[in-house]
């Protein structure tokens, strides 16, 4: 428990911060890769891709969820969520290198806080029953009686248009419920909290989403018990105004297959743009505008957090959703990689880079989050948080 005096402190020396980060706007000369003292070898990325990885955080007694979402502003101050601890951290860059790597308290007390948005000089947080908006050191609770208690966490939040989306996760992981308690949606709301409307329906665990093209993304997986079946997680889409219902919990995968008894007929649902192996569990989303790491281009990035309790590892890396001209939607894995791909010598599936300790596994990626500069950064279990620059 905070009290006032230390959130009075908490408060000054965010705007502080926030003031002096302002000015960090060029994106800093860099010396090589091997050169820095951040820099990681593992897990692997391709050694032609002119992508560095170093890490910016690495503080294991923070616990297992001890960063999870992840929202970074236009001047490179990267926020991170602590749920367990109902606090949302601030990173700042204090030896000039241009990673983001002191950390200060930034909002305490929060109510599970697991989704972050940073919009037009805001940062929006979705966790529990209440949407928060922090803004110029100054915390103001927006809603307080979004649709929780049981089952799956509320998600993500995305701000598009004047309206704040907020994924709200299912009350069980496979059965039928009242669509009235407005649970496995997209919900929104105006920017301060009011005219709240349902946007998507038929979702389990809308983690996170975001916005691009004038479309909201969304990443969801699919219920317990499916693992036997491929390509069950998603990602979705749909544009403001469509109301899609995406199935849940009554139809699963690309073809909107019948699983259990469902609510709709599963012909009208929505089905998913990608879908991703049954258990790789996405959690994190972020856009890549383009920017300084080229190799990227222009699409999505997602974190798939990962299976559980199964023999075959899937998941565990950070995948690259690349979009034609065409609108055509394909994934490939960004992280980890086999670093001299074609190789017959070193040439290792994901699930092999993974198994022999020169992947993400055991750490879990929880989210994404790309700066001005297009730098890319990731929170992993355990209390780390990773970045791919040049």
């Amino acid at each position: 428990m905070y009290d006032r005096a230390m959130m009075k402190t908490t408060i000054i020396a965010s705007i502080c911060l926030a003031l002096l980060a302002w000015h960090v706007s060029a994106e800093p000369d860099l010396p090589a890769c091997a050169q820095r003292p951040t820099a990681l070898s593992q897990p692997w990325i391709s050694s032609s891709s002119g992508i560095c990885l170093e890490e910016v955080v690495n503080d294991p007694t923070l616990g297992e969820l001890a960063f999870t979402s992840l929202a970074v502003t236009p001047d490179n101050v990267l926020y991170a969520a602590r749920p367990h601890s109902g606090e949302v951290w601030m990173l700042t860059d204090r030896n000039g290198d241009g990673l983001p790597e002191t950390p200060d308290l930034a909002a305490p007390g929060l109510m599970l806080p697991n989704g972050l948005a940073y919009h037009d000089g805001a940062l929006y947080v979705s966790g529990g029953a209440h949407l928060y908006r922090l803004q110029d050191g100054i915390l103001t609770t927006l809603v307080n009686d979004l649709p929780s208690g049981g089952g799956l966490w509320t998600g993500g939040v995305a701000v598009h248009q004047g309206r704040i989306y907020i994924g709200i996760g299912a009350p069980c992981d496979g059965c039928n419920f009242d669509a009235a308690a407005q649970r496995g949606v997209i919900l929104s709301v105006d920017l301060e909290g009011g005219d709240r409307r349902v946007e998507a329906r038929g979702l389990r665990y809308p983690a996170d989403l975001v916005v691009m093209d004038g479309a909201i993304w969304v990443v969801d997986s699919a219920r317990d018990g499916l693992f036997d079946q491929p390509d069950m997680d998603e990602l979705n889409r749909f544009f403001p105004g469509e109301t899609p219902h995406f199935g849940f919990p009554g139809c699963v995968g690309i073809d909107n297959q019948p699983d259990i008894p469902s609510p709709i007929d599963c012909l009208n649902a929505t089905p998913p743009v990608l879908t991703f192996p049954t258990g790789s569990r996405p959690l994190g989303l972020a856009v890549y505008p383009g920017g300084s790491l080229a190799v990227l281009g222009r699409g999505l990035l997602v974190a798939l957090g990962g299976s559980y309790n199964e023999t075959e590892l899937r998941g565990y890396r950070v995948a690259l959703i690349r979009i034609d001209e065409d609108g055509n939607v394909n994934a490939e894995t960004l992280l980890p990689i086999d670093p001299e791909p074609g190789n017959p010598v070193t040439a290792f599936t994901i699930e092999q880079i993974n198994y022999r300790g020169s992947g993400l596994w055991r750490s879990r990626p929880y989210d994404v989050a790309v700066n001005a500069w297009g730098w890319v950064y990731i929170s992993l279990s355990g209390g780390r948080i990773l970045a791919l620059r040049p």
